[in-house]
């Protein structure tokens, strides 16, 4: 089959998730891999806590000045097999083609992936608008999925911002100016994580601010899926965005 047309049916396929996604569907006839998606169901698409996250930015705004940086990542264990390696270049693929053909998606977003030092893959996303970060970030969470790797999911990680990074004439009195909610895969769950500073290549200062969390927990534990087990708040300390 000519590259060209290989690349239009992975960019069709994608934008069709995306679209699933956006009106609350899990459209699996959509997959390009239809076979690898039979009696698949993945909580990360079929719960409500993706069309949650919109409402619950809100709250975040008008209670605790919290806006959407325009980040988010979904990262998964790595493992030496052909199948990952292919699954990754898939999702690279059908990325690249949906970040250069932004009119055909109606999305803007941007796109890269790494693996970190402890051997995850992440795929990073960044746009300016929330709903199309999570509409995106869904379907690669999907695609991880139906390839048969969701066991390797670790988390999907959602990073807001007080705005005070860059302005030295106010202060947020918590230390860092990012704060994330982190969707477990395996508990589909929120919870939140909140740095006491943004340099998390120093061991000494990766604090977290506990008071801030909980206050995070109580105001959208009525809007989220949130876990309510404060010893599943696993921190990321190495978040690459």
């Amino acid at each position: 089959m000519d590259k060209l047309f290989q690349a239009e049916i992975l960019s069709l396929n994608f934008f069709k998730k995306i679209m699933s996604t956006m009106r609350g569907k899990a459209e699996h006839s959509n997959s390009v891999d239809k076979k690898s998606s039979t009696n698949i169901t993945n909580s990360f698409i079929d719960s409500e806590a993706i069309e949650s996250l919109s409402r619950a930015s809100i709250k975040l705004d008008e209670k605790f000045g919290l806006k959407s940086s325009g980040k988010c990542g979904i990262c998964v264990k790595a493992v030496e097999i052909e199948q990952f390696k292919e699954m990754k270049e898939f999702i690279d693929n059908f990325l690249s083609i949906a970040t250069t053909n932004k009119e055909k998606s109606g999305i803007d977003i941007s796109y890269s992936s790494l693996i970190d030092e402890y051997g995850y893959l992440w795929f990073i996303l960044k746009g300016t608008k929330l709903e199309d970060l999570i509409s995106s970030i869904s379907s690669i969470g999907d695609t991880i999925h139906e390839k048969g790797f969701s066991k390797q999911l670790l988390a999907t990680i959602f990073e807001f911002t007080s705005g005070y990074r860059n302005d030295t004439s106010k202060s947020n009195n918590i230390g860092s100016s990012r704060q994330y909610l982190i969707y477990n895969d395996k508990t589909d769950k929120f919870y939140p994580f909140v740095p006491t500073s943004d340099k998390f290549s120093d061991t000494s200062s990766r604090k977290r601010n506990h008071d801030q969390e909980i206050k995070l927990m109580e105001e959208l534990a009525g809007e989220i899926m949130f876990e309510k087990d404060l010893s599943r708040w696993y921190p990321i300390w190495n978040i690459p965005f």
